[in-house]
């Protein structure tokens, strides 16, 4: 009875050395992974401590995680995509004392007379966010926050007024152009029905004779709408000079040198070729204006 139980008390004793023994061992383990490089050496993973900043909140938290949206998503911190974060979300997590931080995107209406424009945004400068709205914004306009807006209507956002001071100065005026110089001694009439003068182009002197007839010009409008694509309609000047939609004289010329949807300078204005005939034989240089001075019938 006695062996029995020295033998016992032997066993109990050779127990708690092994447990002992295990414990200290764990424990060796854990303290060399935490604080040296050996345990990454075999694979294992170092703890570091990072800091996330979130607004006026911030935590400091013990990861292995190896990414920061691995750390964001283990933290249960959600974001939206317009959202900043610093570092990124690729960033990896390799040293201690580390700080994410989040910028959080807030909602906003800008408000441009009658126009409104929902928006997420970082920014907190008034007149930043209406540049990023896409408007311009002037020296003299004003951007405020509206205090007391209908949020029913908006919910929970950020609503600023556009209120437009800046004055766009008046177009200054198209210079005429100068036609005394090829118009000659006495105006284009229909009994006239030739007129010659020296024009640039393109930097060459060229003497250009202009001539003009009268027919119907609905075909070759339906042309010109299909490969210039302009209005297929055309109409006719006070002096009888028959023009497009967009009031470009129609033109006859050699659709080698000038092709067809050409704008050129004639002496009745400004012209779009659109026409051709067999003058270009002879002088390429021509050009045949299409007017209602033979026919008088508006067409």
């Amino acid at each position: 009875m006695s062996l029995n139980r020295k033998t016992d008390k032997t066993f109990i004793i050779a127990t708690a050395v092994v447990l002992v023994f295990a414990v200290v061992l764990f424990f060796m383990r854990g303290n060399n992974t935490f604080a040296g490089n050996e345990g990454e050496a075999h694979g294992e993973v170092k703890e570091h401590f990072v800091t996330i900043e979130d607004g006026n909140s911030s935590v400091t938290v013990k990861t292995t995680a190896q990414t920061v949206e691995e750390l964001l998503r283990r933290a249960d911190v959600v974001y939206t995509e317009s959202d900043i974060i610093n570092p990124g979300l690729e960033s990896k997590i390799d040293m201690d004392d580390m700080v994410v931080s989040i910028w959080r995107a807030r909602p906003v209406v800008i408000k441009d007379g009658v126009r409104e424009k929902y928006l997420l945004t970082t920014e907190v400068d008034a007149r930043e966010i209406v540049v990023k709205y896409g408007e311009p914004i002037y020296e003299e306009d004003e951007v405020a926050l509206i205090q007391g807006y209908d949020f029913l209507a908006t919910g929970p956002a950020f609503v600023y007024n556009i209120t437009r001071n800046h004055v766009e100065p008046e177009p200054e005026p198209e210079p005429e152009l100068d036609l005394s110089s090829k118009l000659g001694v006495s105006p284009l009439t229909a009994r006239r029905g030739v007129n010659q003068y020296t024009v640039n182009v393109n930097g060459r002197m060229v003497n250009r004779k202009e001539t003009y007839y009268d027919l119907p010009m609905g075909g070759v409008m339906s042309i010109a709408a299909r490969e210039c694509k302009v209005e297929k309609f055309y109409t006719v000047r006070e002096d009888g000079v028959k023009v497009d939609a967009e009031g470009y004289v129609l033109v006859a010329a050699d659709l080698n040198r000038y092709p067809r949807c050409t704008i050129v300078e004639t002496s009745l204005g400004m012209g779009r070729v659109y026409d051709t005939g067999s003058f270009a034989l002879s002088n390429p240089e021509q050009f045949d204006l299409a007017t209602d001075w033979t026919n008088r019938n508006g067409r």
